[in-house]
């Protein structure tokens, strides 16, 4: 739902100043010690099998430290060497794989360091994980602290070329084959798995490219995935990219993933709607009378039904906003009925779908946000029995009451305009991020802050990830910020998405050859360690 204020706070992008868009808050960044020889750094400390840690990685020969070239966050990216500025795509995850091989992934990317033969000649090229030889590193130490990097398939060293790509060369010693290790401190990283979830490029995939992205754990271990204005495929080319004269398909759809939380896009399917009022039943939630849209944000189960918050509305503004509560009526379809709660419909002054969390003390916690000034918000929360969903009471800042607050009464924290909150690790989590609507803003960062209580304090925010998605050239426009902390990847590490809206800069046309890059609208991935954010 934060998406209609972020939509309507876009058309005012052109007459302020990007200098204007953050709120009154502090960031808190992680401190990089920048090391340039090889002799002050840590090395590599990974003795155990799956022992793993994030290190910059400098070469020997200049002193300069790898990095995935020009932000690439494709497959077949090449890498260079370049002065450390600290930036996640000069970071790197190193993991023990066993006898003596490692795995090296870009942080930036969540891509692994891969040798590729390009017609006899081997490349260092990134790639999403395959498990194959040609992406794993027999790392040795060589003299002092330098070691060297040798490809299980070809046998060749990673080996500096400044000012050009890294190359693949037999290991002779030089010490533009020499690297050193220096591990820094956790921090958050692509997921690439994650992203290539939600790059569905197959016609028979149902809703394909879409924004939003919020999860909705289910008690049989299956996932909900809600989506806003989603494009079918159907509207999709033989490449997997979408057709130009066409149009999204839907207002909203809705995903099914299997209790296995698979990442194979293929075994996740639409939900569909038995009682779609104008026979699209990929469309879950009903375009009220009167409106151009409904799109839902967050929302969670309580007994056997699923309650999703959602705004509706025409244009780029709000009229209302309803709680739609599912039923299901097998495997992949839902009957859909929509509740309007005192206090949260009729109104638009909160926006109740940032949110949802059982407290398990007998009350779920919802969380809105209102905008009170050009990005920037004030956090409410409300709650309700989980045997009354549809009674909602109002944090006022001493009491629950009836009736939501107004002014300042009740404000738990203030944001940016892009927010989410959810619960984990036995703290409340809210999400941020800078406004992604500007024409290459200076910052375009996500944060973290922690509270004890739904009723907050919060602690200040901390800078956790760097957005480097590029359009044409340009940051691409990015928002819909959302926490999954049911997605358990075995590390303590807490998975955050946000979506991509093609480019934020005046570009001549999205469309070229007759068709639009389907990954430019689609949901994005971040890991983010508990020690970021000290958990």
């Amino acid at each position: 739902m934060n998406r209609n204020l972020l939509l309507y706070f876009s058309a005012f992008a052109a007459v302020l100043a990007v200098g204007c868009s953050k709120s009154e808050k502090t960031e808190v960044s992680q401190q990089q010690l920048k090391v340039t020889g090889i002799d002050r750094t840590t090395g590599l400390a990974l003795a155990n099998v799956g022992d793993y840690g994030n290190y910059q990685l400098i070469n020997a020969a200049d002193g300069l430290s790898a990095e995935v070239s020009n932000l690439s966050l494709a497959n077949g990216g090449a890498s260079d060497l370049a002065t450390y500025s600290g930036i996640a795509h000069q970071q790197y995850r190193i993991t023990n794989m066993g006898n003596g091989y490692f795995t090296i992934m870009n942080l930036g990317s969540g891509k692994y360091a891969e040798s590729f033969n390009n017609n006899g000649q081997y490349q260092l090229i990134q790639s999403s994980a395959d498990s194959s030889a040609d992406q794993l590193w027999l790392i040795s130490p060589v003299a002092g602290k330098g070691y060297n990097a040798v490809n299980k398939a070809s046998g060749l060293a990673i080996t500096g070329n400044t000012p050009n790509a890294l190359l693949l060369q037999t290991f002779t010693g030089a010490t533009s084959q020499i690297w050193g290790y220096n591990e820094v401190p956790p921090t958050g990283y692509r997921d690439d798995a994650v992203v290539n979830f939600f790059h569905r490029t197959l016609t028979s995939q149902g809703s394909v490219a879409f924004d939003q992205g919020n999860s909705i754990p289910l008690s049989n271990g299956e996932e909900l995935w809600i989506a806003e204005d989603s494009f079918d495929g159907s509207e999709l080319l033989p490449d997997g990219n979408i057709h130009c004269g066409y149009f999204i398909e839907y207002r909203n759809s809705m995903l099914i993933q299997p209790a296995s939380h698979s990442w194979n896009p293929n075994l996740t399917n639409n939900v569909l709607t038995v009682n779609s009022t104008d026979g699209r039943p990929k469309q879950v939630f009903n375009i009220q009378p009167n409106t151009q849209w409904t799109w839902p944000g967050q929302g969670i189960q309580v007994g056997n039904k699923v309650y999703v918050a959602a705004g509706e509305g025409n244009g780029l503004g709000s009229t209302n906003q309803a709680i739609y509560e599912l039923s299901f009526a097998g495997p992949d379809a839902v009957s859909v009925q929509r509740d309007t709660p005192a206090g949260v419909s009729g109104q638009t002054t909160i926006g109740w779908g940032s949110g949802f969390v059982n407290g398990n003390d007998g009350y779920v916690y919802v969380f809105g946000s209102k905008g009170v000034y050009f990005n920037a918000s004030s956090i409410y929360v409300a709650r309700f029995a989980t045997s009354d969903p549809l009674t909602w009471f109002f944090w006022n800042g001493t009491t629950w009451a009836s009736t939501p607050p107004t002014g300042t009464a009740g404000t738990i924290a203030s944001s940016q305009q892009n927010v989410a909150v959810s619960y984990w690790n036995g703290k409340y989590i809210m999400m941020q991020m800078d406004l992604g609507f500007f024409c290459d803003p200076s910052s375009h960062n996500i944060y973290l802050s922690t509270s004890s209580s739904p009723t907050g304090p919060f602690t200040a925010p901390v800078k956790v990830f760097t957005i480097e998605d590029m359009d044409q050239g340009s940051l691409i426009k990015y928002y819909t910020p959302a926490i999954h902390p049911e997605f358990d990847n075995g590390k303590n590490e807490l998975l955050l998405t946000y979506s991509v809206n093609y480019s934020a800069c005046t570009v001549s046309s999205e469309c070229i050859n007759g068709e639009m890059p389907s990954n430019g609208y689609q949901v994005k991935g971040v890991r983010v360690p508990a020690a970021a954010i000290g958990l």
